[in-house]
């Protein structure tokens, strides 16, 4: 058993490389957090769309995956594992309450999320009070080198 934990490990890391994930930095920290949900029937939502997305979908196999982005730097065809069946995303003006209200009701039908995982940036307190009444699980942001658990 130790053999198989001991290579799982590994297993977030490499997903990560594959798919050139800017996330790769935070594999271990995922990875020992994330292992015993791997098989576990969840919902995950991921602020902003990123090449991890993929890599949440192989690692986490009964994980339903929602992003909210908003889509300034590249357009959603880009990403075609937005078409994956258990992936869900919707443009969201990230910094605004309505916004993200509006696609959590309106478009989602009030979700509840098992894990959210968002990053530092101007809007990150606000956002993570109009997020944190979805979340039922943890909620991550990542800072830098280091990732923080605030629920």
């Amino acid at each position: 058993m130790a053999v198989l934990r001991w290579k799982s490990f590994l297993m977030l890391d490499i997903l990560f490389k594959r798919y050139k994930s800017n996330r790769e930095q935070y594999s271990n920290f995922y990875e020992k957090e994330l292992f015993d949900y791997r098989h576990k029937a969840l919902n995950l939502l991921q602020v902003g769309v990123e090449n991890s997305i993929p890599a949440w979908l192989k690692f986490l196999q009964r994980c339903n995956v929602y992003c909210i982005d908003e889509f300034d730097k590249r357009q959603p065809d880009k990403y075609n594992y937005l078409n994956e069946k258990r992936v869900y995303w919707s443009r969201c003006d990230t910094s605004s309450e309505k916004s993200i209200r509006d696609v959590m009701k309106n478009i989602w039908n009030n979700p509840r999320f098992d894990i959210i995982i968002d990053n530092v940036n101007n809007f990150a307190i606000t956002r993570q009070k109009n997020l944190n009444r979805y979340c039922i699980g943890k909620y991550y942001i990542e800072d830098g080198d280091d990732v923080r658990i605030v629920k």
